[in-house]
């Protein structure tokens, strides 16, 4: 076991790892706090961050039962689950996230705009199964069964620069897209925008959580690793324990 742990530790020491998630922001910083504070601790100022946040804003990782469809979640009645404080004796299959374990994935990257010449996906771009298709042909990169696969759209640079850019002009999977990963048998989606979809978001969420139980990840940051080219990495996503939760907030990172 030892000898395991040692060449464990050898391949990471000459890995790289990406930070795929994207920035959160304080509340209050320095030069508005000391004022606060001067007539009790002169010279004294902090900052703090507060957090009252949905589980989907910014990176952000979904179990099944963050959504449904006509109120099913792989073929079962959620509503009998649905309590005040989350969702409660939930059938295996229909686990909440603090029953998600820690992940730690073979991961492949789709980058499809580097696959079409591109920096940026156009505008409100669908992204077809026969884009994913070329894209791993292009790339020499095979997509296995359980796999993480990280679809890259170029989004993910506008999330502090361009919020209009980012909430609304950006591309995203076609529920075509999204029957291919089914059909690929993969464990997690990823991909560097918050909605996932394009034009109907919530139809790719429903094909890949609610009718197929693939977990999804948004919000990702993943130009460096397209810059590097580091097309195939390892994966490592650690939800937090939100008991009855449907989803949670992570930073995740890739070893490449």
């Amino acid at each position: 076991m030892s000898g395991v742990a040692d060449d464990l530790l050898a391949l990471i020491r000459r890995a790289k790892v990406y930070d795929l998630g994207q920035p959160y922001c304080l509340y209050r910083y320095h030069e508005h706090t000391r004022k606060l504070f001067e007539s009790v601790a002169p010279g004294f100022a902090d900052s703090i961050g507060l957090m009252v946040s949905s589980m989907h804003a910014g990176t952000h990782f979904d179990t099944p039962i963050h959504m449904s469809r006509n109120l099913k979640v792989l073929g079962r009645d959620i509503t009998p689950y649905q309590q005040d404080k989350g969702y409660s004796n939930l059938p295996a299959e229909l686990h909440s996230i603090d029953e998600v374990p820690p992940l730690v994935m073979r991961s492949v990257l789709l980058d499809v705009p580097s696959y079409k010449g591109l920096q940026t996906l156009p505008e409100r771009y669908e992204i077809t199964a026969k884009d994913l298709e070329e894209t791993e042909r292009s790339q020499s990169t095979k997509i296995s069964d359980g796999d993480c696969v990280l679809v890259r759209t170029g989004y993910s640079k506008f999330f502090t620069t361009d919020s209009d850019a980012y909430l609304h002009k950006f591309a995203g999977l076609g529920a075509e897209a999204a029957r291919w990963l089914v059909k690929r048998k993969v464990r997690l989606v990823g991909i560097d925008n918050l909605a996932a979809g394009v034009p109907t978001p919530f139809e790719v969420h429903n094909i890949l959580l609610s009718d197929n139980g693939i977990f999804l990840m948004k919000s990702l940051y993943l130009e460096e690793l397209s810059r590097d080219r580091r097309l195939s990495c390892v994966v490592v996503v650690l939800p937090l324990k939100i008991k009855g939760g449907e989803a949670s907030l992570v930073r995740p990172i890739a070893i490449a």
